[in-house]
């Protein structure tokens, strides 16, 4: 196994205030006991919870909008109480910075969803681009950490997206708030469809920095943006709006979870799946039930996935405790 060093340049807006008025203060709060992977997976909870309320959203009641907006909170504050408890009781290990990192790859998919979901948005072209662009640059910040061993937040990256998002989401819960949100505006799009497109373009200045400071970028990095491309333009015409952001999230985070596997554990440079994208292909130009074809994607991603974790944990285990040690 690779030595273990956690190396991050964090240059976010928010971050240090963030940490300064909210997280230090929280930590001193926290049980020394509680290990920082149990933070993580608590409040990664959160997001999931708040994926499931927005199914439910509905501008005749606020209270879900507030209660979403308080989930990706709540997973904010945990997502950086996590490191900081990690940091205060020396725990800091190869495992914990998996279990993080690897779950914030899911959730960047959930949350723009989520973000869709309670405005009731169903352009399936538009949910495809944002998402497989935030993907990849999701995956050019961990792809230069495997190179470099360096992982870089830009000035305007997850925390500020996510608390934008919480903050649009609970303004929501105002019925004309809500309503002016969905004013089209330009082009025919809607103010929080430009909200979002504002978003991807963020994403895409992201992923070109980043390619920039990676030096050696391998045939594998061209292969998965090419293919996760390939399955933006294709998946809308043959899935659901939920069904094209769940295989997105699921092709991208498996990927992502390779690179985290090689930077963490052996330093081997593994490649992006191609079945997805050969069955996707084969979908379209043959026409079969696509009924039949989501569920087969979709449990083929998850065992990939599921192995890898598997693999990731036979190795890290030994990290994990269900309690810190006193001192």
């Amino acid at each position: 196994m690779r030595p273990y060093q956690y190396r991050c340049n964090d240059y976010s807006w928010l971050t240090p205030t963030f940490k300064r008025w909210v997280i230090s203060p929280l930590t001193k709060l926290v049980p020394w006991s509680i290990p920082a992977n149990i933070i993580t997976l608590t409040s990664n909870l959160f997001v999931y919870f708040g994926l499931f309320l927005s199914f439910r959203a509905h501008p005749s009641k606020p209270l879900y909008a507030l209660s979403i907006a308080a989930c990706l909170i709540i997973y904010l504050i945990g997502d950086h109480l996590d490191g900081m408890q990690a940091k205060r009781t020396g725990t800091g290990s190869a495992l914990g910075e998996f279990c993080d990192h690897y779950l914030d790859s899911f959730n960047n998919g959930i949350i723009i969803y989520t973000l869709f979901n309670v405005f009731g948005l169903t352009n399936g072209a538009l949910i495809s681009g944002v998402i497989a662009i935030s993907y990849l640059a999701h995956m050019a910040v961990f792809y230069e950490q495997f190179r470099t061993g360096w992982l870089t937040f830009e000035k305007i990256g997850s925390l500020e997206g996510v608390m934008l998002s919480a903050i649009i989401i609970a303004l929501s819960s105002m019925s004309s708030v809500y309503h002016l949100m969905l004013q089209r505006v330009v082009a025919g799009y809607t103010v929080i469809e430009i909200f979002v497109l504002g978003s991807a373009g963020g994403a895409l200045i992201t992923f070109l920095q980043t390619l920039k400071r990676t030096a050696v970028v391998q045939n594998g990095y061209w292969l998965y943006t090419a293919l996760m491309l390939l399955l933006a333009i294709a998946l809308p015409f043959l899935l659901t709006t939920y069904q094209v952001f769940a295989i997105l999230t699921l092709y991208a985070s498996l990927y992502i979870g390779r690179l985290m596997f090689g930077h963490l554990i052996d330093g081997i440079e593994r490649q992006t799946d191609i079945i997805v994208p050969l069955a996707i292909i084969l979908s379209y130009l043959l026409k079969p039930n696509n009924s039949v074809i989501y569920p087969l994607v979709a449990v083929y991603l998850l065992v990939m996935i599921l192995i890898l974790i598997v693999k990731t944990f036979s190795v890290l285990g030994i990290y994990w405790v269900w309690q810190n040690p006193k001192i």
